[in-house]
C-alpha cells in the first residue's frame, strides 16, 4: 500500500505476462487500411448526405446500453488543420485519439484510440489507486452542481434541424486538441487541451496564452498517451480549482512508471493555471500504452467528479480470466465517481453504488476504452462514448437518476453483440442506446455534447458525436431511454476524412468540433 497525499492508493500487481497485456492484436481486418485512408485525407465514401438517418452509421439502439469492446486501429496519418468545409486532411501527420488499434506509419496516433500497445509496456503492475474508502462525501460535496453561472438554453426545440456548418474559430497555433472546454460561468475564454500537455486560451478567435504546460510532467510518446482531460471546478471563479487527467511521465510522479494514468489537481486564475500547486491525487497503473480512456467531468446535477479510465490496453481485454471489464477490484475499464470537497484529496461519495467486491470508487462498469464522456448541462444525464474492439463503435446514455452500478457488458459484449462467441448471457447488461459498425471507413467513436445552446433552436437537445477515422458526424436526441431521429451531418459539415478528435462546449452550450491536425470549429447553421 502507498499513502498517497491524503487518500489510500491500493497497488495490485500483474502476476502473469497475459493478465498485464500482451501483444497487440486489436487490428481488425480492414481497420488499419481504413484508418490509412481517413488519416491521408481521403473523403470517407461513407459519407453519406446529409441527415440521411444515419446510414449505416449510428442506429438507434434498443435503449439501454452494453459496453463495446475496443478495437484495434490507431490511425496512420490524419492531420492537417482542415479548413471549414473541406474535411481534407494532410497525409502524413499524427494519428489521433479514439483511434482503435495498430499505430500506422508515418506519425504518432494519439489518446483514446484502440491502438497497438508501446513496446515494453506490458510489465507495469495492474494496480490501482483510489480515493479513501468509507469517506461520506454528502451529494453534491463537489461543488453543489453546475455553478458559476453558466447559461445553458433549456427550453425545447424549435422546428427542424437545419443545415450546418463549421465556423473556423482558432486554425492556427494548436497541435493534437483533444478537448476544447470553459469555466463555469466564464463566457469568454475557451480551453484547448492539447494531447502534449499545453492548455492554451482562446478569447475572441484569437489565441491569448498559455494557461498552463504539463509537458514536463506527462509522457505524450504512446499513441493515446499525453493530457487527455481537464476540468474546472464547478466553483472555479471562487477557489481556483482545476482537474487534469495525464499519462506519467514516471521521473516526474514518484511511485508511477511511464504510462499510467494521474489524477491531480491544480490552482489557477481564469487566465493562468500554476504549475507548483498541481498534486496528484489518484494514480491507476497501466499494463499497457492504449485504452487510456480520458475524461474528468463534473456533473451539473450531484456536483461530483467523474472519471473514465479504459480497460489497460492490448487487444480484447485479455488481462485475466474475465478481464478488466468485468474485474471489480480493479478502477480500470470503469467510471468512477469521486468527491473533490477538500482540497488535495478525493473522497468516495456515500451514495455511490455498493457493489459486492468492487473498489468503493466505482460508479460504473464493463467499459472498454470510454475516450469521451460528458452531461446534458440541462438533464444531467450522461453520455459515454466507448471505442470498439474491431467491428462496432457505441454510445451509452445513464439518466441523471441513475443509482449507479451498471454494468455495459464489455467484454461480454461488443455493441449489441456478443465478443468472440456464437451467444452470450446478457443478463443485467445494460446495452447502448446506439451503434454503429465499421464500415465505409469507420473505426473509432469521438463522443461529444448534447447541444445547449441559442443560436440554433432545432438542434437544441440533441447529442453530436463523430468518428474519428472517417470523419462522419452524426446526431440524436434522446427521448423515453431510447436515441431517437438519427440524423447525419458529414456532408453539410464538410468533415468527410477529417481526423475528429475532440468536441467541445461553451458556458452557453454551444458546441465545438475538432480537428487533431489543429484546428478548432464552432458547429453553426
Amino acid at each position: 500500500m502507498k499513502l498517497h497525499t491524503s487518500f489510500l492508493l491500493l497497488s495490485f500487481t500483474c502476476v502473469t505476462a497475459v493478465a498485464c497485456g500482451g501483444s497487440d492484436d486489436d487490428a481488425a481486418p480492414g481497420a488499419s487500411p481504413a484508418a490509412g485512408a481517413a488519416g491521408a485525407g481521403g473523403g470517407s465514401s461513407g459519407a453519406a448526405g446529409n441527415k440521411s438517418g444515419a446510414g449505416g452509421a449510428a442506429q438507434a439502439g434498443a435503449g439501454g446500453k452494453a459496453q463495446a469492446g475496443a478495437g484495434g486501429k490507431a490511425q496512420a496519418g490524419a492531420g492537417g488543420a482542415a479548413t471549414a468545409g473541406s474535411g481534407g486532411a494532410t497525409a502524413g501527420s499524427a494519428g489521433a485519439p479514439g483511434g482503435s488499434g495498430g499505430a500506422s506509419a508515418g506519425g504518432a496516433g494519439a489518446p483514446g484510440g484502440s491502438g497497438g500497445a508501446s513496446a515494453g509496456s506490458a510489465g507495469a503492475p495492474a494496480g490501482s489507486g483510489g480515493a479513501s474508502a468509507g469517506s461520506a462525501g454528502a451529494p453534491g460535496g463537489a461543488g453543489g452542481g453546475r455553478g458559476g453561472g453558466d447559461t445553458p438554453d433549456c427550453s425545447p426545440a424549435a422546428g427542424a434541424v437545419p443545415t450546418l456548418k463549421l465556423t473556423p474559430v482558432i486554425t492556427q497555433g494548436i497541435g493534437k486538441p483533444v478537448l476544447v472546454t470553459h469555466a463555469p460561468g466564464d463566457p469568454a475564454r475557451l480551453y484547448i487541451v492539447q494531447k502534449t500537455g499545453i492548455v492554451r486560451v482562446a478569447q475572441g478567435g484569437k489565441l491569448t496564452g498559455v494557461f498552463v504546460d504539463l509537458s514536463s510532467k506527462l509522457t505524450s510518446s504512446g499513441n493515446e498517451q499525453g493530457l487527455l482531460g481537464l476540468a474546472f471546478h464547478p466553483q472555479f471563479a471562487q477557489n481556483g480549482r482545476v482537474f487534469v487527467h495525464f499519462s506519467s511521465k514516471a521521473s516526474q510522479n514518484p511511485g508511477t512508471q511511464d504510462g499510467d494514468t494521474v489524477i491531480a489537481e491544480l490552482h489557477g486564475t481564469p487566465d493562468a493555471g500554476d504549475l507548483a500547486t498541481l498534486k496528484t491525487l489518484m494514480t491507476v497503473a497501466q499494463p499497457d500504452a492504449n485504452h487510456n480512456g480520458g475524461s474528468v467531468e463534473f456533473s451539473p446535477k450531484d456536483g461530483f467528479l467523474y472519471i473514465a479510465l479504459g480497460d489497460g490496453g492490448g487487444g480484447g481485454d485479455k488481462h485475466g480470466p474475465i478481464g478488466n471489464g468485468q474485474k471489480l477490484d480493479t478502477m480500470l475499464a470503469k467510471l468512477l465517481r469521486v468527491d473533490t470537497s477538500t482540497v488535495g484529496q478525493l473522497a468516495v461519495p456515500a451514495t455511490n453504488p455498493k457493489i459486492q467486491g468492487a473498489n468503493p470508487e466505482i460508479w460504473s462498469y464493463g467499459l472498454r476504452n470510454p475516450y469521451r464522456i460528458s452531461f446534458d448541462m440541462c438533464s444531467g444525464d450522461r453520455y459515454i462514448a466507448d471505442v470498439g474492439q474491431g467491428e462496432h463503435e457505441e454510445v451509452d446514455v445513464e439518466p441523471a437518476a441513475s443509482p449507479g452500478g451498471l454494468n455495459y457488458g464489455w467484454r461480454i459484449m461488443e455493441g449489441m453483440e456478443c465478443y468472440n462467441a456464437a451467444s452470450c448471457d446478457k443478463t443485467g447488461l445494460t446495452l447502448p442506446v446506439t451503434t454503429y459498425d465499421h464500415s465505409q471507413g469507420n473505426c473509432s467513436v469521438t463522443g461529444g455534447y448534447v447541444y445547449r445552446g441559442a443560436a440554433i433552436p432545432g438542434l437544441r437537445g440533441r447529442y453530436l458525436y463523430g468518428d474519428y477515422c472517417s470523419g462522419r458526424v452524426w446526431s440524436f436526441a434522446y427521448v423515453g431511454g431510447v436515441a431517437t431521429a438519427p440524423l447525419e451531418h458529414t456532408t453539410e459539415l464538410g468533415t468527410a476524412g477529417m481526423p475528429i478528435s475532440g468536441f467541445g462546449q461553451d458556458a452557453n452550450g454551444e458546441v465545438y468540433l475538432l480537428s487533431y491536425g489543429g484546428a478548432v470549429y464552432r458547429i453553426d447553421q
